[in-house]
């Protein structure tokens, strides 16, 4: 082992800036010890480390005491719990002496001995100049502290030797334990909290897997990739394995691959791992393990498998492309003659902008071809010629632009609407047209009967099928009229639309109806009334509030374009008061002016209190039913629920409070038949009637 330098290719300087980097973030936070732990079928795995540089290199001086606590046992807490410290004497970095045999074997090991006992500590990657030897000058301590962290999670064993891990064998599997680490440098020297952690034998878990290795094909290489977000608490670094026949893998990569990107605000999830391949033609499988803290490997991934594919070298170029008096594109290219036996043909792109997306409009061109037609053309076209390599690989053109020339104008406008409010204020819609090179509309009015229609706006068109005008009502023309007409890109203008006939509305509202009676049966309000005797009248409404209360809202309940003068009522609840409202409204909108509300007290109906919707979801994975309700009910109080299995007892299962609308049973057998029941008790004491249902697990 050489004392001054470690000569291993593990890290490059990039590496080592990072890690300082990491450094100088964590000498920020206070100083403390970090314990973890993972439960072994047998025994209990433990692993510590200062947060900060300068506590690390108090604690490999000092040393740290490890005290158990048993907490539980049976499945109960002990009144007092039982204090053991798991080993006598302070756990320190072992002698140089004994680190000499271990460093021969495990890398890891030596970086350790290094990084504690070695008089210099310098990283390189094939350069010991420039700004990697002005780090290592400049952040020794803080290399020193990095590495050997980064060893230790790679090497269980070696972290053994450097007093930072231990493993606990007396142990039982009906027990669990609180580890507590603490630093023993002088609280004169340096303030460490200690460090803690709560684990038995019953906490342990197998190592998952990655699941979703995906791998991306290139040239004699492949990109692997794998979502490491999840498995950050069980792994610090992955192995990466490959095979030629899916049967027998080998280690790719002989340093592990481990994410330094942690410090970004928004880092990625996913690991990303490039591979060269020896060549296209061989299938590789690749599989993916993650390496634990304590130096397990977990278990393999799922596998990933590929070839490489060839990169076609040869590009198309588009020469020409006109467009002749059929409009037609006539397009030609150039193409090397020497990749027609490498490609199976072409295919001809089309775009509406330069950026696509591009939709394959020609396919399987002939490799010798260097010309073709195309008259499924826009307005605006982009197109680009793609060349497909026999291998799966493919080149793609340049885009170039086509706009054929165009002198047939949009279809005219279609469904034209408008309406004029009281305050002569015109609105106008009409169906958009579908035309793709469509810019816009134009809007024209006239105020009489057949004659020329004047275009409200010049050089300004609408994109939107909508437009706002104002005219005067008081006026000697009653009637206003309306048309469109649709623009292209190349001022097309389309045939106008239908002409739209606008009636201007009348100042004077109709005539009020008024109430000639009522009658209540059960749930049903009937009321009557006299029409509006107005000639225009277009719409009775009948409006209705709960309550008398001045503050209370009108909601409309119906709307009557016909002669009817009489409704029933049956959305109402059993002891409210209601009040209702009839209104006149003529073809102009004007509404009548209201009279007084008619006033009506509906008598109580016990059928109101009832729950609605009692409905019930059965989720057999998990073990539970779900039974949910709706209602409107007013001053409730709280839900009586009720369970039994079937042709048993009925027994009060559980009081809910008001606005709860569900409930879990968690506490079913399968095969079994469950009767439910609930009912609404009101905070007057009145209770409503059951709701009742029966489930089937």
């Amino acid at each position: 082992m050489k004392k001054d330098r470690i000569h291993r290719g593990l890290m490059v300087t990039a590496i080592c800036m990072l890690f300082a980097l990491c450094s100088d973030a964590q000498r920020k936070d206070t100083a403390r010890v970090q314990l973890i732990a993972r439960a072994g079928s047998n025994s209990i795995l433990l692993r510590w480390a200062a947060t900060t540089p300068r506590a690390w290199k108090l604690c490999n001086q000092y040393g740290f005491e490890l005290w158990r606590y048993t907490v539980v046992r049976a499945g109960k807490v002990l009144d007092q719990p039982e204090v053991r410290q798991v080993y006598a004497f302070p756990f320190k970095p072992k002698p140089l002496k004994e680190w000499e045999g271990p460093s021969q074997k495990d890398q890891y090991a030596a970086i350790i001995a290094q990084a504690i006992y070695g008089d210099k500590f310098e990283v390189t990657g094939g350069d010991d100049k420039g700004i990697a030897k002005l780090v290592n000058q400049s952040q020794e301590l803080e290399q020193r502290f990095s590495f050997s962290l980064y060893a230790a999670d790679h090497s269980f064993a070696a972290a053994r030797l450097a007093g930072w891990g231990w493993e606990d064998v007396h142990v039982k599997p009906d027990e669990k334990y609180l580890y507590r680490i603490r630093p023993l440098v002088p609280a004169s020297k340096m303030k460490i909290d200690s460090g803690g952690v709560f684990i038995g034998l019953k906490d342990h878990q197998p190592l998952p897997a990655v699941t979703d290795l995906g791998a991306l094909f290139g040239d004699r290489s492949v990109v692997l990739s794998w979502d490491y977000s999840l498995l950050t608490s069980y792994y610090v670094s992955w192995a990466i394995e490959r095979s030629v026949d899916g049967k027998t893998f080998e280690r790719v990569n002989r340093t592990p691959v481990t994410n330094f990107n942690n410090k970004d605000q928004r880092p990625s999830p996913r690991m990303y791992f490039i591979d060269s391949l020896r060549d296209n033609h061989t299938v590789y499988y690749y599989r993916v393990r993650g390496l634990s803290p304590f130096g397990e490997a977990g278990p393999p991934s799922v596998e990933a498998k590929g070839k490489g594919r060839h990169v076609l070298a040869y590009v198309p170029n588009i020469r020409t492309r006109d467009v002749n008096e059929k409009g037609e594109m006539e397009l030609t290219w150039d193409f090397e003659q020497a990749g027609d036996s490498l490609i199976t043909g072409f295919t001809l792109n089309q775009g509406l902008a330069a950026d696509g997306p591009y939709v394959p409009v020609l396919e399987r061109l002939a490799p010798a071809s260097r010309k073709l037609v195309y008259d499924k053309l826009e307005a605006t076209n982009y197109f680009t010629i793609t060349a497909i390599g026999k291998d799966g690989g493919a080149s793609t053109s340049f885009p170039v632009l086509v706009q054929p020339v165009d002198s047939i104008p949009p279809a005219a406008p279609a469904g034209l609407k408008g309406s004029i409010d009281s305050t002569g204020a015109v609105t106008l819609t009409w169906d958009a047209n579908t035309e793709k090179d469509l810019m816009g509309y134009k809007v024209f009015r006239a105020s009489n009967w057949g004659e020329e229609l004047s275009p409200l706006l010049d050089s300004i068109h609408l994109t939107s099928p909508l437009y706002h005008d104002t005219v005067v009502l008081k006026s000697l023309n009653s009637k206003v009229y309306y048309a469109v007409a649709a623009l292209d890109k190349r001022y097309n203008q389309s045939p106008f639309s239908l002409v739209l006939e606008l009636k201007k509305p009348d100042i004077v509202p109709p005539g009020a109806p008024v109430f000639s009676g009522y009658k209540i049966s059960g749930d049903t309000v009937l009321l009557t009334w006299a029409r509006s005797s107005d000639e225009d009248v277009a719409l009775h409404l009948l409006y209705r509030r709960e309550g008398v209360a001045a503050t209370t809202q009108w909601q409309l309940l119906k709307q009557f374009a016909d002669t009817t003068s009489a409704f029933a009522d049956t959305r109402v609840t059993g002891g409210k008061q209601y009040s209702y409202l009839i209104l006149a409204r003529d073809s102009s909108g004007l509404e009548s002016k209201p009279l007084a509300p008619l006033t009506i007290h509906v008598p109580s109906n016990p059928n109101d209190y009832m729950v609605k919707n009692f409905t019930a979801y059965v989720n057999r994975e998990q073990r539970y039913v779900e039974l949910s309700w709706t209602d409107r009910i007013e001053d409730l109080q709280e839900y009586h629920c009720y369970r039994a299995l079937k042709g048993k007892p009925m027994l009060l299962w559980k009081v809910l409070p008001a606005g709860q609308r569900r409930m879990v049973d968690s506490q079913v057998k399968t095969g079994e038949n469950y009767e439910y029941r609930i009912k609404a008790v009101l905070k007057n004491g009145v209770q409503g009637k059951y709701a009742a249902l029966e489930v089937q697990y």
